[in-house]
């Protein structure tokens, strides 16, 4: 019975090396919580984004991390109310103000997995930071609202405002997409 043990405890801490490296090939800030919301892994693109280090989060309390800068209201909302009753959610924003980064507006998108070898539930959390994305969109609409207000007095250029609108509203329909 212990030799099974063994085997078993190894097949885990090899899952756990090969989830590693596939995480740390990945642009977007990952992270994997277990079912207490206790961090297991972050991937390398997580703590450059976010300014930490993996020997300062993993193990911890998510909403501990960076002197409880990840206790988020919204992030709560997510963890405690909407994933225990879907298995998956997508792109839901959840802006926060980071003492050490600043204002950062995220994509949060989150998959319960359950691993049958060892009966384990965790929870990978992508986060990837639309804030210059959604910026410069922001920025383009204040020009569009100018415009529009500089060119209500002339006729037949209204066209040319709602065209540049429409392409703007796409680009960022493309930019939540991606």
């Amino acid at each position: 019975m212990e030799y099974k043990e063994k085997k078993k405890e190894q097949g885990i801490e090899d899952a756990l090396e090969y989830a590693k490296h596939i995480i740390n090939a990945v642009h977007i800030p990952l992270i994997i919580l277990d079912e207490s919301l206790k961090v297991v892994l972050i991937s390398q693109s997580f703590c450059q984004v976010f300014k930490v280090r993996p020997e300062d989060t993993e193990g911890r309390f998510i909403y501990e991390l960076g002197n409880r800068q990840w206790d988020i209201p919204k992030l709560r909302e997510l963890l405690e109310d909407i994933l225990p009753k879907t298995t998956s959610f997508d792109n839901f924003e959840v802006t926060h103000d980071f003492p050490d980064i600043g204002k950062r507006i995220m994509l949060v998108n989150a998959r319960r997995i359950y691993l049958e070898t060892n009966r384990t539930k965790l929870i990978l959390l992508a986060i990837e930071d639309i804030t210059e994305p959604k910026n410069i969109l922001d920025a383009l609409y204040e020009k569009i609202k100018q415009l529009e207000q500089s060119l209500k007095m002339e006729e037949g250029k209204g066209h040319t405002i709602v065209e540049l609108k429409r392409k703007v509203e796409e680009l960022q329909r493309r930019i939540i997409r991606k």
